[in-house]
């Protein structure tokens, strides 16, 4: 994986995300970078651009885990430099976890990762 520049209010972040599609099968993947917009995402197998998926996984805020849940659409879906692995670009539409809460958590997030840089 080639280390990229964070921009503002995007960082690099690596952990365990579930992608559940609409169509076809689920995927446990890697999410390779987190913004309030959305999730950049790692895994083996392409992923059809444009469709809707629930996404699930964990963020640690001030010492205490959060499990986020949200409603996705593919954006993108490219080859990595990596043999057989794929950048997946989800778009967050809607939080289900917490509507209100989930995009101050994140903003907090990545916050706390930009002070520790």
């Amino acid at each position: 994986m080639n280390p990229v520049t964070p921009v503002r209010g995007r960082i690099r972040y690596r952990t365990w995300v579930k992608v559940v599609p609409l169509r076809g099968p689920g995927l446990l993947g890697h999410i390779e970078e987190i913004s309030v917009e959305g999730l950049g995402v790692e895994h083996d197998r392409p992923v059809e651009t444009g469709q809707e998926c629930q996404v699930y996984f964990m963020l640690p805020v001030a010492g205490r885990q959060n499990v986020v849940q949200a409603r996705c659409r593919v954006a993108d879906c490219r080859a990595a430099e990596a043999e057989a692995r794929y950048h997946v670009g989800l778009d967050f539409l809607e939080f289900v976890s917490d509507p209100v809460g989930t995009p101050a958590l994140i903003e907090a997030f990545v916050r706390q990762v930009e002070s520790r840089s």
